[in-house]
């Protein structure tokens, strides 16, 4: 039973996956914290899809993978943020409207040159086949991230809250805003390769989401998110081998799973904790009553 628990890390490149796997979900873990408190859950959709392009021209350019991805990326958090500010639109149709002028630029890329680019692999991810290179571009991105989040995060969290009051305080909220962005993008690149374009969204918004069920501290829902997003991110890997199934599909589904039991049992906000403190205050009033 042992040997057969140990087979897949037999194998190098799932030892690669599972570490790639887990140092991603624990960055898109972090970061999703402050997407939740933000109310960027779209934005982190919109930022997945954006990069499709990107990607395209990195490959026909023969540019780093990662470099296209995050030009288009940061290009589309731009677009969005001027013709917010330029126009009457509300924020949710300016979502909606530049990411999938990205995604159908991508994808019209992709269609006139079938042959240099695997759409399955931007689309799914394709961890299992990732190279050197690009293993060292995960790396630097969530060095990078992780560096500016941990030295910054009350700044993050003081504008995801209330910018005004950032404001105030001294702070830029608008070097702010687009450093968070920044970030985004270049998270939602390293995860492109993990999950693909379809599922990024979930490693940026399900571990997050799922901690702030949890409790109400904010350095208790980084800790606890990250470390769902490790272990989810790892296991999920590791259990591909033996599915022979999608590994991104095999990390959102354990996320997801988390996430509904702590909807359900949650001892802080869960369905169940909600319901017993109904019927206490009932009881309560029908005490004093």
């Amino acid at each position: 039973m042992g040997e057969f628990l140990l087979v897949p890390l037999q194998y190098e490149y799932m030892q690669k996956a599972i570490f790639v796997s887990a140092v991603i979900g624990g960055v898109c873990a972090f970061l999703s914290c402050f997407i939740t408190l933000k109310g960027w859950s779209l934005m982190g959709d919109a930022l997945s899809h954006a990069v499709v392009p990107g990607v395209a021209v990195a490959y026909y350019a023969g540019w780093p993978f990662a470099a296209g991805a995050f030009f288009t990326g940061l290009l589309a958090a731009v677009g969005m943020g001027f013709v917010k500010n330029k126009t009457r639109l509300r924020e949710d149709a300016v979502i909606g409207v530049v990411f999938t002028a990205f995604f159908a630029a991508g994808l019209l890329l992709i269609s006139l040159y079938p042959s240099q680019v695997d759409l399955r692999s931007i689309v799914f991810g394709n961890i299992l086949g990732i190279s050197n290179p690009d293993v060292v571009q995960v790396l630097v991105i969530a060095g990078v991230t992780l560096l500016i989040l941990g030295l910054k995060w009350r700044d993050f969290l003081l504008f995801c809250f209330d910018p005004n009051q950032a404001r105030a305080l001294g702070l830029n909220p608008a070097v702010l805003h687009y450093t968070l962005l920044t970030l985004l993008s270049a998270t939602a690149v390293a995860a492109l390769q993990t999950v693909g374009a379809c599922l990024v969204v979930a490693m940026l918004v399900t571990p997050g989401a799922t901690a702030y069920l949890l409790t109400d501290r904010f350095g208790r829902m980084i800790g606890l998110a990250v470390a769902m997003g490790v272990t989810t991110s790892a296991v999920g890997a590791y259990a591909s081998y033996y599915f022979d199934g999608s590994t991104g599909g095999c990390i959102v589904t354990l996320q997801s799973a988390l996430f509904v039991l702590a909807l359900v049992f949650g001892r802080k906000h869960g369905m169940l904790a909600a319901r017993a403190r109904r019927r206490q205050a009932a009881a309560e009033s029908m005490a004093t009553a």
